[in-house]
């Protein structure tokens, strides 16, 4: 079998996103007769990759129902992967309360992406307007989310939006959580598999590879804990007992499906947010994909 090379644009390389590293590491693309080659792409950056012909595929469902909501696009969900991301609120050693955040800055992820919408609309619902009462700042281009940990435990931020496995290290020096944002927005799909139409039109037998070494690579990581924690353990440097930490709070949030009914849930809450009517979930997602490969077992 001849193997083609894709590009896949993730918004960074945490346990989150678990399930595509997983299935390129284990081989599962490869076995559909695909390399893929990751590309870290945050925010709405992710999207424009794709958009651009920098990357084949995003990982980015939110960021193309944020561009769609200010006008027709080319950008096409395939996939939900992740629901309910885990994303701490740590703050400082003497931080107590929200109240004791005003005036501070709290660091998130980029633009765009669904903790950096979460924390303000988070701090909305809690009577904190944000960029008035809390500076919410997020990552620029040339930042990692390791940048962001070691600004935080210099003092810069008073507070950082991590997910895992750096709130178990942050926590462990004694640093608190205030809350997972998750708990407040429960039924968030992030991180979905998306290509343009042009891809899908052109390409269409390796988009299905795709999407199907996707779904067989997630099952496997659901199914064999050992492999899982064998590669958890591994990939992020992980002792064992945190790696398996880790695995059980992201286990069953880890998926393969495109659901209408979640996607419109999702586009009605982005377009609150956006202060917009909501668009048609039909209009931004392709499930043909899955469907086909659901039906073949």
């Amino acid at each position: 079998m001849t193997t083609e090379t894709v590009r896949l644009a993730i918004m960074a390389p945490t346990l989150n996103l678990c399930n595509y590293l997983f299935g390129i590491e284990q081989g599962f693309f490869r076995r559909e007769g695909l390399e893929v080659n990751v590309i870290v792409r945050p925010g709405l950056r992710n999207t424009q990759a794709v958009l651009q012909g920098e990357a084949d595929f995003g990982a980015a469902n939110e960021c193309v129902i944020q561009t769609a909501l200010r006008g027709p696009t080319d950008l096409r969900i395939l996939l939900q992967v992740l629901n309910d991301p885990l994303h701490e609120l740590i703050v400082q050693k003497g931080i107590r309360s929200l109240e004791d955040l005003k005036g501070k800055q709290v660091a998130v992820p980029a633009a765009g992406s669904t903790p950096e919408i979460q924390a303000r609309q988070f701090l909305r619902n809690s009577g904190l307007v944000p960029d008035r009462d809390v500076f919410v700042v997020p990552q620029v281009p040339a930042d990692t989310m390791a940048d962001r940990i070691r600004k935080f435990e210099e003092g810069v931020y008073a507070a950082l939006i991590a997910s895992p496995p750096a709130p178990f290290f942050l926590q462990a020096k004694g640093y608190n959580s205030l809350t997972e944002l998750s708990s407040h927005f429960p039924g968030t799909a992030s991180h979905g598999l998306v290509a343009t139409t042009t891809t899908i039109a052109t390409r269409r037998s390796m988009v299905e590879a795709m999407v199907r070494g996707y779904t067989h690579g997630v099952t496997a990581l659901k199914e064999d804990r050992e492999a899982a924690l064998r590669f958890i353990s591994g990939h992020f440097h992980l002792e064992r007992a945190l790696a398996g930490r880790c695995y059980d709070l992201l286990k069953d949030r880890w998926t393969a499906g495109l659901s209408m009914d979640s996607l419109r849930t999702e586009c009605e809450f982005q377009a609150r947010n956006a202060g917009v009517d909501p668009i048609v979930p039909e209009s931004i997602a392709d499930n043909s994909f899955f469907n086909v490969i659901q039906a073949r077992g």
